[in-house]
């Protein structure tokens, strides 16, 4: 069927039912990324990231990094503005995230993983108008549910050795074995004119999916700069400062001005800091969908606001059939100290080799290879020590652009966006326990060709919760 948001004549209805994207239509529904707030903050990176709390399903080969047990769990609150011709309209979604634990062994050569998140989600209800014979001809599309993701999984790390800054250089690996699941409905309903001859019709459908799948992760990690480079430096970097201050008072003495009215200039707090480079790499297996697939349509009579049904005109009770999920790949590279750090990475699915072979269902679109470019940034000014609460707090920034894996009307649908976040402390220095933020704003889409622009502010607020850190988990004791 023609989807009414590639139609001029498209009317924008986003209510509390729709909330979502109309985009969410296509494919599997919208795809909802890789992570907890944590990595939103972080323009979505997934498979760079070693946050020593917090777990990186993308790249299980992280879960041996892990330092301490950890528990997370957040929800996302979205509001958009919807733009279409000179048409536009408003909507505003509520979402969870999903939770993870995250769990270390084996003196950090062993590290586990599990949880439950959103893959994908379904939400959106939207409206057209077409002018018939008789009057106007008014369809009405409505859709929810969508795809979740069960995983867990193990990293360990396969080559390890501390170097000059007392941190290890370590080659990691990892798998996850994950079970995707979920339900896609959707539901057409035309409206005809009064005396048109026409009864009004109804199209309802259900797609139930369930597929195992898995992700493969490895990262290696080792030394940019030395601690003695690092230290040689800061030795340059003081002498330069003071050489500098020696001709400043050099050049006051030839001006003829008294020496005790100078200030000399104090030389900054300058810290020795190591860099480390990290790279990381994750697969998303291929997934094959056991899809089952209902479907009804039927006309029916307008009495006030009941449907009364007449006839039905075609029925799928529960058709067995197969969706095929090509697989994915991601890879970035980094850079860091003990207090900040940075990273690049290239996420890539071709989403064009997508296949059914469900009956009665059919793609709504040509789907396209999808490609996300990410870059983001974290500082802790305490690093990995205690402080106060401004310093034991964690800053993020990202940015990405994103190619969807839908065109319509030749035309590309791409996004771009930029996030902020935080990581607050909670519970003083005993923990590393914390309540997380993320604000991410960003456009989708065009509105060439009577297309749709999205412009939207996403609110991410999680929790990560840690036992206190004196307390060690699966840890063998003499003397109970």
């Amino acid at each position: 069927m023609a989807l009414a948001l590639s139609m001029p004549g498209f009317a924008l209805a986003q209510g509390q039912q729709g909330s979502g994207s109309p985009y969410s239509a296509h494919a599997l529904g919208d795809l909802t990324g890789t992570g907890q707030v944590t990595l939103a903050g972080l323009g979505g990176l997934a498979v760079t990231v070693a946050d020593p709390f917090s777990v990186a399903r993308a790249n299980p080969a992280t879960y041996s990094l892990l330092h301490h047990t950890s528990y997370e769990m957040g929800a996302t609150i979205r509001w958009t503005r919807m733009t279409i011709g000179d048409e536009s309209g408003r909507g505003r979604s509520t979402r969870l995230l999903g939770f993870s634990l995250g769990v270390p062994f084996a003196k950090g050569r062993w590290g586990m993983a599990l949880g439950l998140q959103p893959f994908s989600t379904v939400a959106y209800k939207f409206e057209d108008r077409q002018q018939v014979d008789g009057g106007t001809l008014h369809n009405e599309y409505t859709g929810s549910g969508g795809v979740n993701r069960a995983y867990i999984g193990f990293g360990r790390a396969l080559w390890q050795r501390r170097d000059s800054t007392g941190l290890r250089s370590k080659l990691s690996a990892g798998a996850n074995f994950e079970f995707l699941f979920g339900t896609v409905d959707a539901t057409r309903k035309a409206y005809y004119p009064l005396g048109s001859g026409y009864y009004h019709s109804s199209v309802v459908s259900s797609l139930v999916l369930r597929a195992p799948t898995g992700t493969l992760g490895l990262m290696q990690s080792g030394q940019l700069v030395t601690m003695a480079g690092a230290e040689k430096r800061l030795k340059e970097r003081l002498a330069h400062l003071a050489a500098k201050d020696k001709r400043d008072e050099m050049d006051w003495l030839n001006a003829g001005r008294d020496l005790a009215e100078r200030k000399p200039k104090k030389a900054p707090k300058l810290r020795r800091e190591a860099l480390r480079w990290r790279a990381g790499v994750g697969v998303d297996l291929p997934a094959w969908f056991t899809a089952q697939h209902s479907s009804l349509a039927t006309s029916f009579r307008l009495s006030g606001t009941v449907e009364n049904p007449i006839d039905t005109a075609q029925r799928i009770d529960g058709a067995f059939g197969t969706l095929s999920l090509p697989f994915g790949l991601a890879a970035g590279f980094g850079i860091e100290n003990s207090r900040w750090a940075l990273a690049a990475e290239l996420h890539h699915r071709d989403w064009s080799a997508l296949r059914s072979d469900v009956e009665g269902y059919a793609l709504r679109t040509d789907l396209v290879a999808a490609t996300t470019y990410a870059i983001g940034a974290s500082f802790r000014p305490a690093g990995q020590q205690g402080g106060s609460f401004l310093k034991r707090t964690t800053y993020r920034a990202g940015a990405r652009y994103t190619q969807d894996p839908i065109a319509l009307r030749d035309q590309a649908i791409s996004q771009f966006g930029m996030s902020f976040g935080c990581s607050l402390p909670i519970a003083g220095a005993s923990t590393r326990s914390r309540i997380n933020l993320a604000v991410e704003h960003g456009q989708r889409g065009t509105t060439a060709e009577g297309l749709l622009s999205e412009r939207y502010t996403n609110l991410h607020i999680g929790i990560t919760i840690t036992p206190d850190l004196r307390e060690q988990w699966f840890k063998k004791r003499r003397i109970d």
